[in-house]
């Protein structure tokens, strides 16, 4: 069966065979409309199409994160080609790309009841590395009491966001991609308009979105007036235009899952866990 499946890369000609793969194997988890022309623009990594003959079977997408790690994403295979060794192909691809950009790092994400996409990770030597816990609420606008500003300079946003990295056991999360805080992730996120200080409440504040800013914007981390940053953090959805804030953590941050809760956040309905492949 794999000798009969032939990867490509997807061409703009693609998105409606994309999108309609996608809509078949997670009806509930749909985005490639909203990424597809900038997962094609990523000059890094691939974002290819799996055909059976002149069927469209599975896409996915190896991007590389500012840390040079890769991260595996936007793996679906249509439910009538499951279990035919389609996903192995997938990941073979992804070593390949991997190996091409000299990459030794890689991590991919999936629900903790998913057994399938678990399984398949570690057949390909993945192991667990962490389980992760969603919360998100309606963003309505709000009173603004503490004054915070946006950081565009790499090297403020460090020095403001690394010294917090351990309270989140060194994660950050936006649209489900599961990134290690490193000074690069730093340097990205400022340089994305995604990093806010409040110097009065010494607070800092990540809150944005890596694609769909128009659904819902993302908080990576919060410290210091916890309850002003979260303030700020919903103001500025609403005020965004986004309707919903969510947040993604490590389960074991208790403190920040108690935040969230005191602040009317909902938790989502089952936990994440992120699986690690590493060669160093």
């Amino acid at each position: 069966m794999q000798n009969q499946i032939h990867l490509r890369a997807i061409t703009p000609a693609d998105f409606e065979r994309v999108c309609a793969v996608e809509a078949k194997s997670t009806p509930g988890l749909r985005y490639v409309p909203d990424v597809f022309e900038m997962f094609r623009a990523d000059p890094r990594g691939g974002f290819f199409l799996a055909e059976l003959g002149d069927e469209a079977v599975a896409c996915a997408k190896f991007s590389v994160l500012p840390d040079a790690t890769g991260w595996l994403e936007t793996l679906r295979v249509i439910p009538e080609q499951q279990g035919r060794g389609i996903g192995k192909k997938l990941y073979q691809h992804y070593f390949e790309i991997a190996r091409r950009e000299n990459i030794h790092t890689l991590r991919m994400y999936t629900g903790l009841t998913n057994a399938v996409s678990k399984g398949l990770a570690e057949h390909f030597g993945f192991a667990l590395e962490e389980t992760f816990l969603g919360f998100s609420k309606p963003a309505v606008l709000a009173d603004e009491t503490a004054a915070f500003r946006r950081v565009s300079d790499p090297a403020r946003a460090t020095a403001l966001l690394m010294p917090h990295a351990p309270a989140w056991n060194g994660f950050a999360v936006m649209n489900r991609t599961f990134y290690r805080w490193s000074p690069a992730l730093c340097a990205h996120f400022a340089q994305r308009g995604f990093v806010y200080e409040d110097t009065a409440t010494n607070s800092v504040v990540a809150l944005g979105a890596r694609f769909s800013p128009h659904k819902a914007l993302h908080l990576a981390l919060f410290a210091g007036d916890e309850a002003a940053c979260l303030r700020f953090a919903e103001h500025a959805t609403r005020a965004a235009g986004a309707p919903r804030l969510h947040c993604l953590f490590p389960q074991s941050c208790q403190r920040v899952a108690h935040a969230l809760a005191a602040h009317a956040f909902a938790p989502d309905p089952g936990p994440y866990i992120v699986m690690k492949y590493s060669e160093e």
